[in-house]
């Protein structure tokens, strides 16, 4: 039972250091296609497939409030009552999507956690007229500052290794998750 909770202890403090991103040199920021995966993710959220969800996201707090059906998970990946303004589906739903890669989270010694990526999901017309092209290069002075309104403009996603593959493990910025996650 310690040794369970230690992993679990050293794996929060893990997520807890990993807040921070690697910005020791310019970060530029430029438009992809998605993934597999990442497509299977996206086509789930349009067509309100839980079950492909659930499958695509590690155990946790976010698969558990999926599983669950909560409301505010309803409300954060579709909207309510039609509005879909500041949801997932209303980023998806205006393909297609750009899919930027974010820099690695970095532990307290300052290397890249393996096994751990981020990514911002925007929807491509709406990127290239925030940037001014398909990509964009920051400064090592600017940090990591997303162009465009988390939410709005794109969202972001957090996945994990897990034996199965990348998992998600906010369902993409649900802001009530936070928490020790796994796969």
């Amino acid at each position: 039972m310690l040794k369970k909770w230690l992993a679990a202890s050293g794996f929060v403090l893990t997520i807890g250091l990993s807040a921070c991103q690697t910005t020791g040199g310019p970060v530029t920021l430029a438009c992809r296609a998605p993934t597999s995966e990442e497509f299977d993710i996206f086509r789930a959220v349009v067509s309100r497939d839980q079950h492909t969800l659930v499958r695509y996201s590690a155990t946790g707090p976010a698969r558990a409030a999926l599983e669950r059906r909560d409301p505010y998970v309803n409300n954060h990946l579709w909207g309510n009552q039609g509005y879909t303004g500041g949801t997932i589906v209303g980023v998806l739903t205006q393909p297609p999507p750009c899919v930027v890669d974010l820099p690695a989270p970095i532990d307290a010694n300052g290397n890249a956690i393996a096994g751990r990526r981020s990514i911002a999901v925007y929807q491509e017309n709406r990127f290239q007229s925030l940037v001014g092209g398909t990509s964009t290069t920051l400064a090592a002075d600017q940090g990591l500052r997303l162009p465009g309104n988390g939410g709005f403009d794109y969202f972001r996603c957090e996945f994990v290794q897990t034996a199965q593959g990348w998992r998600m493990i906010d369902l993409c910025g649900l802001p009530t998750v936070r928490g020790a996650v796994g796969g």
